[in-house]
C-alpha cells in the first residue's frame, strides 16, 4: 500500500509542477503578442503624426552665423535660438538662459 501511495504523491506532484510550467510559458507568450500589437499600434499613431523634427531642422541653416557678425546680428541669434528651445520644450522664452553658443 505504501507503494502506490508514493505513485500518487509522485504523478500529483509532476502535474503541479506541469501545470506551472504551462501556466508561466502561456502568460509569456500572451505578454510578448500583447507588446508586438502596442508596438504596431505606436508606429501606426507616429506615422500620422507630422514630424517635429521639420521645423526645427528649416530653422537651423537660417541660424548658422556668418564668420564676422556684429554685436546687434549676434544678439539676434541668441533670441532666435532661445525662441526655438523655448519651443522645443514647451516653455516660456524667459525661462531660458542661453550661458554660450559654440559653432559645431
Amino acid at each position: 500500500m505504501k507503494g502506490g501511495k508514493i505513485m500518487e504523491t509522485n504523478i500529483s506532484t509532476v502535474q503541479v509542477v506541469l501545470m506551472g510550467l504551462i501556466t508561466v510559458f502561456v502568460v509569456l507568450i500572451c505578454l510578448i503578442v500583447i507588446i508586438k500589437i502596442l508596438g504596431l499600434i505606436m508606429e501606426k499613431v507616429a506615422k500620422k503624426q507630422p514630424a517635429p523634427a521639420a521645423a526645427p531642422a528649416a530653422a537651423a541653416p537660417a541660424a548658422a552665423p556668418a564668420p564676422a557678425v556684429s554685436a546687434q546680428n549676434n544678439q539676434q541669434i541668441v533670441a532666435a535660438i532661445a525662441v526655438a528651445i523655448a519651443e522645443e520644450m514647451g516653455t516660456d522664452v524667459s525661462h531660458i538662459r542661453i550661458h554660450s553658443i559654440k559653432r559645431v
